[in-house]
């Protein structure tokens, strides 16, 4: 049955990425989506796909309902990904691919048969953060359902614009809707999912390299994958140690490729923050869990089993960068080149890696964080953990019938849109065929005979096992500046960092380094009112200035807006010059002046200028020179999007002041329509007026 449902997906090319770009607020394009009757109007068939019935969502909605449908905003920050009607401006092409914006326009005609609903995507015209923010202020939401990239939810929730969903809860009962309802937080429903998720960093194993080592066959001389000890149930916390200690046994006296961090072949190479949340959620535990838990009995049991295997020399953690901040993408570069047999990847990375394995002939396999030894598969508290992807919300100002109807209209249009994806009837029927789809995309072996089918097994249960971080949510997960969120307490912890005790006595003494974020999130929500917490916009010029200068007003320099407060004043008062600033002597000062600006709310911004002194009296011309391998022009490449300091090395003054990017270009002897190489003459022009020219060659080329 397995083979024959993973022909059928294969065959469908199922694509399972849906809206939203990730961690990434930048749209792609500023410009709000029209609604959708100024769209392009649908194809035939898209018209013959939307008009198909559906009994199941009519009986479910209790009747059709008639009249002019209800419009549902739907706001994003990025409208290409979610709205099926959308189009290319320059191509006229359709910005979805065509199997997502199918099952997007199968959810469109479900929910407007259902409800009499639609969705007009439209996009935020600045940012998520401002923008929700200041339209509740000002009693006129920007929309109904408010897609936030994974991340910014600790900052939304800090606003107080969501609405608790609690009194619409029964809405999410049974399997087919509850995994659209995220969990509690600060004692409410705030956030909605709509992404079948995957671990954060998933367990993967060179299934290849497990052949080599005799210790880990059995009497007949068959190797014992993971995958056989996870379907015997006996994948647990001691059992992978043993598993970890015969592989060190074996490969530590085999060198590493070249290219890798380690001499000799690790075992378990990884960045000890993702190993350290795979076993906290495999023991039932969390980091947040509707209030902070870093300390619970679970957490600090599960980070024990991982300083074990630290302590035992089983898992090796990844280069560090200082002494507890790893280079979090090295355990996986090293598993692409044969150097680890284990490691937690990003997921994104998993299909490259695999590529690298299958070159050398290898197969990997993706396997469930291993449990521990006093639960079994079936238990509640054994779960894989991911960081939940996007999150929707229902801003404050939309009336209850309103809310009511999004929420329904928002639960049909995604169960139809997943199980159209799959071409499946059901959402438990959803997570196999998804199973299938994502091991294909990340290269695993589901053909190979010997464990294609536990594989299949295996990433069919993490699918079906999640538990959602909510500390990465809640901004409990990382801070570079202050280095007292969780995984910065563990890492510390971890390696003995000077003052840090073990775990279990650090994170109870620094506890309230992830409280207070937390505490501060749950008063504002309890008030009535919005909590503007957008510091100002501040924007600067170029400061540009003869030797010699004096009195420079550097307020002309800056100035600042505030979402809420409009235009905020730059006074000489809110400057700091930095005493490394010598106007007397060319050259190019960092952060030789800071402006601060702050609101009404208290919310205060900073930012940095960059001073270029140079010699107005200087008649010497620049010099240049080439990089030594120049970048390529594709194919009918714009040229005024072209960056031509990009072709230079270095490009500078008399005085060794940087002017590289003080370049032009003479396009009389390019084409960028037609393959070849072509000279091209640049100009460097230096501050005080000389010039330099340089001739590259430029290639224009076929992608």
């Amino acid at each position: 049955m397995k083979r024959k449902l993973l022909s059928l997906v294969l065959s469908a090319a199922l694509v399972l990425s849906v809206a939203a770009c990730g961690n990434d607020d930048t749209p792609v394009d500023n410009s709000a989506s029209t609604p959708q009757s100024s769209e392009p109007q649908p194809s035939e068939q898209e018209k013959s796909s939307e008009a198909v019935s559906s009994e199941e969502s009519s009986e479910a909605s209790g009747g059709v309902a008639t009249g002019e449908p209800t419009v549902i905003r739907f706001g994003t920050h990025w409208v290409p990904e979610l709205d099926p009607y959308n189009t290319d401006d320059v191509t006229g092409e359709y910005t979805m691919g065509e199997r997502e914006r199918q099952a997007a326009l199968a959810g469109l005609a479900a929910i407007k048969e259902a409800y009499n609903v639609e969705f007009e995507f439209l996009q935020y015209p600045v940012d998520v953060s401002s923008d929700l923010m200041t339209s509740v202020l000002a009693q006129d939401p920007i929309c109904d359902l408010a897609l936030m990239w994974g991340g910014v939810e600790p900052t939304i929730l800090a606003q107080n614009v969501l609405q608790d969903l609690s009194p619409y809860t029964s809405l999410f009962e049974g399997d087919e809707a509850s995994w659209l309802l995220k969990g509690s937080v600060f004692d409410g429903y705030y956030l909605l999912g709509y992404e079948f998720g995957e671990t954060s960093f998933p367990l993967i194993v060179n299934m290849t390299m497990l052949e080599a080592v005799d210790s880990l066959k059995d009497e007949n001389g068959k190797t014992i994958y993971p995958t056989d000890l996870f379907k015997e149930g006996k994948w647990t916390w001691s059992t992978f140690k043993d598993y970890l200690g015969k592989i060190k046994a074996y490969y530590s006296n085999v060198a590493a490729p070249d290219g890798a961090y380690y001499d000799y072949v690790q075992a378990y190479e990884t960045d000890f923050r993702y190993a350290a949340l795979g076993a906290v959620h495999a023991n039932g535990g969390a980091i947040y869990d509707g209030g902070v838990t870093a300390d619970s009995e679970e957490t600090i049991e599960a980070v024990a089993y991982i300083q074990d295997l630290v302590d035992q020399e089983l898992l090796t953690p990844c280069h560090l960068q200082d002494d507890f901040t790893p280079e979090w993408l090295r355990g996986g570069n090293d598993f692409g080149k044969g150097a680890t047999v284990f490691t937690d990847c990003g997921g994104w990375m998993i299909g490259g890696h695999s590529t690298e394995c299958a070159a050398r002939g290898e197969s990997i396999g993706i396997i469930p964080w291993p449990m521990p030894d006093d639960a079994t598969v079936d238990s509640e508290t054994y779960r894989q953990s991911t960081n939940g992807g996007n999150s929707v919300g229902v801003l404050k100002g939309v009336s209850p019938e309103k809310t009511e109807l999004a929420l329904k209209a928002f639960i049909l249009y995604w169960q139809t849109y997943h199980k159209t994806i799959a071409g499946v009837d059901t959402i438990a029927e959803y997570h196999e065929a998804a199973a299938l789809d994502k091991l294909a995309g990340y290269g695993v072996d589901l053909y190979n005979e010997t464990y294609g089918d536990d594989l299949i097994e295996c990433y069919t249960y993490i699918m079906s096992h999640m538990s959602t971080n909510y500390a990465n949510m809640m901004g409990l997960w990382e801070d570079y500046n202050t280095h007292d969120q969780w995984t910065e307490i563990l890492g510390q912890s971890l390696f003995k960092a000077p003052g840090m005790s073990s775990y279990d006595v650090a994170i109870k003494a620094n506890l309230t380094n992830l409280t207070n974020k937390t505490d501060s999130i749950a008063a504002v929500l309890k008030t009535e009112g919005v909590h503007d917490n957008q510091k100002p916009n501040i924007t600067k010029e170029k400061a540009i200035l003869a030797a010699g200068s004096a009195d420079v007003d550097w307020t002309q320099y800056f100035s600042a807006e505030d979402a809420v407060d409009g235009v905020i004043e730059i006074t000489a008062d809110s400057i700091t010059v930095n005493e490394g600033l010598d106007l007397n002597t060319p050259g190019k000062y960092e952060k030789a002046v800071t402006a601060k600006a702050a609101d009404k709310s208290g919310n205060e911004a900073s930012s940095d200028l960059t001073v270029i002194v140079y010699d107005a009296d200087n008649t010497e011309a620049p010099t240049a020179a080439a990089k030594e391998e120049l970048p390529t022009v594709a194919l009918n490449t714009e040229t005024s999007g072209i960056n031509w300091s990009d072709f230079l090395e270095s490009a500078q003054d008399a005085d060794g002041v940087d002017v590289k990017d003080n370049v032009t270009a003479d396009l009389s002897t390019l084409d960028t329509t037609t393959p070849g190489e072509y000279d091209v003459t640049l100009t460097v022009t230096d501050y005080a007026g000389n010039t330099a020219e340089i001739t590259v060659k430029v290639s224009v080329v076929s992608e």
